[in-house]
This record gives structure tokens, sequence and C-alpha cells, in this order.
């Protein structure tokens, strides 16, 4: 049984500790009016009676009508519908406003100071709501509001590789699915928290089930599970199951997508092909997704992964990937659904970095126009580090969507600390030039209403729903970045701390130092931080893949041999226009950080005062002394934080020191088995407590 006593995670509502804006925040907040016109006023009027309750120390009086002897009020709802909304609210701000935006301000209405939180749409108030609370969580004056937010990506979802039959999470490092297949359409209370976590970082849609569709059986176990697999949550037996969670998630402004198998004509037995051009094909989906919104009147859509480590698509047929996606968009566009169609592709080239580019490039302006292309964040797969895919410049015709990993496949997996707020926020700020210079990844992505920003989600069953307590800074610093790239790192982690832990500054400025000083450390013990990459173990049954180090499993990746270490990555860097393309075929100008990604370089060439050899040797043993500090760090809040959490994150700090120290020594041994070449300082562990 799945224990109720999960986490509140960023939606803790501890009280507030000044008094002086304690009392500001209750005279505007302990009154509040809302208007009842939709299902999500019910969560509006829910959080705000949640949130209220834990903030102000005392429940607030939820009014059906304006109050009329308060000193001050909050008020929620639609201009057209509440006259203190219009006092302050011009309807040309309504009209021009973002279908998922929202407006707080400060408005005087009838000799009465009020707050007023409106949009265009329900679901724009619903992210209003949060962003209120989460200025009253972390201690922002709100007296003088006036903010006016929109979303500067239209589609932001979370994507699930949760296999629906096994209750199991590929890449999952949080136990198992939190959804219960076999239970609903029954609910559970957890899907309604984890809706209000999404929808309070501004999250507008989820992918329910892992875009591997089809799963080979395990070993000792029942072939008939494997068949069991994501493909069958078309079945009419499951539909229901699927609306029942829409049901939840619709409240918050959530919709709901399904990954399916391109050959489901085939695996659900009606036909003996899936070809994109049988008109055969082209009925059964068009049938199909007819049924689906029968059940899900505002289902979102669909999430392909084809032609892609043994996922079937329309290469089986000699078709293009336009082609196979074209089929299903065109079945989902009179329901108004979409396409995500994965760019995920390799195997037909010596180097897997060249063939998403090769693939899809040259089917530039041949997709639907409801189809939108998800693109891995770099060429290879969720490295450490990586450049930007060469597809965020080379598709001006087509809708794009970047895909980014919340969960730790290469990072430390569910044991070490990493937090990638900084990894994405580089990689939307990158430069593409592909309309010429200053154009980055976020501004690609947001441009037109069908891009948009997904993350592969790091949620599981596990009372802290992350595995680790600190991870939890990803779930939500993907939610706020995505929502607006140009928010600075520091902010989000300083909020994410604040309404985590406390808000006493000697534990932000700690906390955040150390998910500052992370990412690099993890940089330089696993891969030793200039662009080097994929140097981890593929895995057993006793150890998840991807995670011990074993740099001599993935020899195309660092290239290591007698003569130098890297890759000649020539063809890789042709295919980023210029300037970029000139200066990554440079050795002189390429960045210190992806210089062997693009550069097989001699041992001992002479790199910024020193040499490749010894640089890789440095940051080894650099990236050990930071999660040292970092594990010292923590130790210091011992007084600060409660136990159960501050036990747990230094228990897992100190198997990330054990095993940055297991990365460092298989790292320098094997540089150094190829160099010939000892380090010309030498590490010393200290004795560990």
């Amino acid at each position: 049984m799945e224990t109720t006593a999960y986490d509140d995670c960023w939606l803790r509502y501890e009280p507030v500790q000044s008094s002086a804006r304690r009392s500001t925040y209750r005279t505007l907040c302990s009154h509040v009016f809302t208007s009842t016109a939709g299902p999500e006023f019910g969560v509006i009027r829910d959080e705000l009676h949640t949130g209220l309750t834990g903030l102000l120390g005392r429940e607030p009086h939820l009014w059906m009508h304006p109050p009329r002897s308060t000193d001050g009020f909050l008020a929620v709802g639609r201009r057209e519908r509440m006259a203190v909304v219009r006092a302050g609210v011009d309807k040309h701000e309504i009209e021009a406003l973002h279908a998922e935006g929202f407006i707080i301000r400060s408005v005087e209405w009838e000799g009465t100071d009020c707050l007023v939180i409106t949009g265009a749409t329900n679901a724009g108030m619903v992210y209003g709501t949060f962003h209120l609370l989460r200025l009253l969580a972390t201690g922002e004056p709100i007296d003088e509001l006036d903010i006016v937010e929109e979303p500067k990506n239209d589609t932001r979802t979370i994507n699930h590789w949760d296999n629906p039959f096994r209750r199991s999470v590929e890449r999952g490092y949080a136990g198992s699915s939190i959804f219960d297949w076999a239970q609903l359409p029954a609910l559970r209370d957890r899907y309604r928290v984890y809706a209000r976590m999404l929808a309070a970082v501004g999250i507008n849609g989820i992918v329910l089930n892992n875009v591997n569709t089809q799963t080979p059986s395990r070993p000792g176990e029942n072939p008939a599970i494997a068949d069991m697999a994501g493909w069958q949550l078309l079945d009419s037996s499951q539909l229901p199951k699927v609306a029942a969670l829409a049901s939840v998630f619709r409240r918050y402004g959530i919709k709901i997508y399904l990954s399916v198998n391109f050959a489901a004509p085939v695996l659900m037995g009606e036909l003996d092909t899936a070809d994109p051009l049988a008109d055969e094909v082209v009925q059964w989906w068009s049938e199909t997704f007819d049924a689906v919104y029968d059940h899900v009147p505002d289902f979102g859509g669909v999430l392909v992964k084809a032609d892609s480590e043994g996922q079937p698509g329309p290469h089986d047929y000699n078709r293009t990937h336009a082609a196979g996606a074209n089929l299903l968009g065109r079945a989902l566009a009179p329901h108004g659904g979409r396409v995500f169609w994965r760019a995920f592709v390799y195997g037909s080239h010596d180097d897997r970095a060249v063939q998403a580019y090769n693939t899809f490039a040259g089917l530039n302006g041949a997709f639907h126009e409801n189809v939108t292309l998800q693109i891995k964040n770099g060429p290879i797969d969720f490295q450490p580090r990586e450049p930007v895919s060469t597809l965020f410049g080379a598709l001006s015709e087509t809708n794009i969507a970047c895909e980014l990993q919340i969960t730790q496949e290469y990072t430390g997996q569910g044991v070490h600390l990493c937090y990638l707020v900084p990894q994405w926020k580089e990689i939307f700020e990158t430069d593409t030039h592909a309309n010429g210079e200053r154009t980055s990844v976020a501004e690609l992505l947001a441009h037109g209403d069908q891009n948009g920003v997904a993350g592969v989600g790091n949620i599981g069953a596990d009372p802290n729903w992350t595995g680790h307590y600190l991870a939890q800074a990803n779930c939500y610093g993907f939610g706020r970045l995505v929502w607006n790239p140009d928010l600075e790192i520091e902010s989000i982690t300083e909020e994410w701390i604040t309404q985590t832990f406390s808000d006493d500054p000697a534990v932000v400025e700690t906390v955040a130092s150390i998910l500052h000083d992370s990412w690099p450390a993890v940089l330089d013990y696993m891969t030793g931080h200039l662009g080097l990459l994929h140097m981890m173990y593929n895995g057993n049954d006793v150890v998840e893949n991807h995670y011990d180090p074993a740099p001599g499993e993935w020899p195309a990746y660092h290239g290591a041999d007698d003569d130098g270490i890297g890759v000649d990555r020539t063809d890789y860097a042709e295919q980023y226009p210029e300037p970029l393309a000139e200066q990554y075929l440079s050795v002189d100008d390429c960045p210190t950080e992806l210089l062997l990604f693009f550069h097989h370089l001699p041992w001992e060439y002479e790199y910024e005062g020193t040499t490749i050899i010894q640089r890789l040797y440095d940051n080894c043993t650099a990236g050990v002394e930071t999660v040292r500090s970092m594990r010292d760090r923590w130790a210091s809040l011992a007084d600060d934080i409660d136990r159960k959490r501050h036990r747990h994150v230094a228990e897992r700090l100190d198997e990330q020191l054990v095993e940055a120290k297991q990365w460092r020594d298989t790292l320098i041994a094997f540089f150094d088995e190829y160099a010939d070449i000892p380090a010309q300082t030498q590490h010393s562990d200290e004795s560990e407590p």
C-alpha cells in the first residue's frame, strides 16, 4: 500500500515569522472573495484556504460576495464578473493577455484597499493564485503590486517514463510509479497533490507513460507482463482510467497526453500493417482518437518515439518521419490535439551526434501544423554537459520543443546531488545564430504556440517524491525556468529553499551554495570537465546502468588512445551555422567546456598554462573536494533543518563523496594508463568521520 505521509515539497506554507509582514498579509488576504464560475475556482478556493491558513496562522474568511466591513480583501475572478477587478484592470489588458497569463494588482474599490487576481482564462487565475502564495511564502511585499505574468513557452510538459502495468519507472530513482493502473479509475489523493505541485510552478501538461511503449520481458518475469505495455492505454478498457486522471489534472490547468506506439494498429490486433499511407491505417487512427476524445474531451495529444532503440516507426515501411508524424497529426487535428514526435534517433552512423540533423533537417517544413519535433537538448543523450543540438538552428519552418531530463540518469541518479537549473539556463541562453546573432534557444522555443519544453520527470512513489530531498529543486526549477527562461538562477534557487526549508538567511545562503556547486562538481569528477562524456558503466542486474564509472565501455565517446583524448567531430561542428561552426572547429576558439567534445588532442597538449592530462587530473580531484565541502556545509545546518530531512541528505552526501572518489580514482587511472604521464600533484583523502 502507498503511504499517504508524503512530503509537501514547495507547498509547505510555513507560518510567516515577521510580525510586520504577517500584519500586512492579514490585512489584504484574511478575507477572500472568489468566483465560482468553473471547477478551477474550487481549486483556487481550496489552495487559498490551505496556503493562507498556514502562512497567516489563521483561516481566511472565504466570501461568496465582496466583503463590506474589512480593511482590505483579496478578489479572484474574471473582470466581466467582478466590479472590484474592473476598478483596476482595463478590458484591453485582458484582451492582450496570454491565455495562461494573469494579473495581480493592488486596487482601491469603494474606499477599500484590495488585491485582485484575474486573467483571460480560469487556468491563468490558478497560476496567479499560486504566484501570490509564493510571494507570501518568500516574504515579498504585497501592498503595492502590479504584476502582469505570461508564460514564455506555450507548452510546458512533464514526460513520465512510467510503465503502467508494471508500475515501474524507467530512469526513475524515486520508487515505483505514482499512477496505479490496477486501481484506476479509483483515484488517490496523491494525484491531486501532484497536480497542485505542478500547477504551482506553471506546468500545463503531463505524458502519463513511457516513450518506450514496448518493453522486453525481464529475466524470470511472465512475458505477459511485458505484453501489457503502454500501447495498451489506447484500448477501450483503459480509457476510463485515463479519463479519471484527466478529471483531476484539468482542474489545475494541466492536460493529459499519452505515449503511443507507431505500430498500435498491428499490436492491437486489428490490422496487418501500420504503413502511414495505407487508407485502413489512416481510418484506424482517426477512429481510435475519436474514442479517446469521447472519454477525454480536452485530451492534449500524443508523444511518439519511432525508429529508435527498437521502437517501430515509418522507416519500417520506407516512409519518412514526416509521413509518420503527419498521419497522427491529421487524425488529431479535428479535436485540437497535438503530436510531439521525438527527434532522438541513432544507429546508422558511427557518431550518434550527427544523425538527428541528417534525419530531420531535410524535412524542415514538411510536418503538419500540429506536429512538434521534440529535440533532446544535446546530440548524445542527456549527458552532464553537451553542446546544444544542431536541430535548434535548422528547423525554421517546423514546430520544435526542447526535451530536458529532470531525473538524473547520467548525473548520479537518485544519490548524487546535481542541481540542473544552471545547465538548463546555459542551454536556453546558447546563441544558435539561426536568425543571425542573438537567436538563443529560448527565443526559438518561445516563438509560436506549437513550441515548448518537455522534462523527463523525476517523480516516484517515495514519500519525498524524488528519492533525494534536494532533487526536488530540479522539479521545481524546471517548472519555473520553462515558464520564464529569463528568471535568474539565484532567484529560483532562493525561492525553492525558502519555501522548502527556511527563510533564515544563513540557511538560504548555505543551501544555495551547495546546490550551485553541485553541477560543476559532477562535471569535474565524472568527466574531467573538458567536454568528455558517456564514461559510465552500462549496467547489469546488480548496478543500474549509467551509474558506476567505466570509461573503457564507451571508447567512441571520449576517444582516449595512446596519442591523446577527445573526439574529432568535424562532421557535427559543420552542421552549425556560422560563426558557431568556425568557433567549434578551432582548437583556440572552442569553449573550454566543449574542447574534447569537438577535438582529439595530444595528452601533453599545452592548454591555458598546463597540459590536457594534468587539467583532467586536477579537475577530477577538485570535484571530490567540492563534494567534501558540500557535505561539510550541509552538516553545519544540523540545528536549522528538521532531523529527518537533514539526516537523509547527509547520508546521501556521505555516499556521494565515497562514489566521487571512486569516479576520480577510476578516471585518473584510466587516463594514466593511456597517457603514461603521472599527475604532478597527488590527492590525499582525509579520514572520514
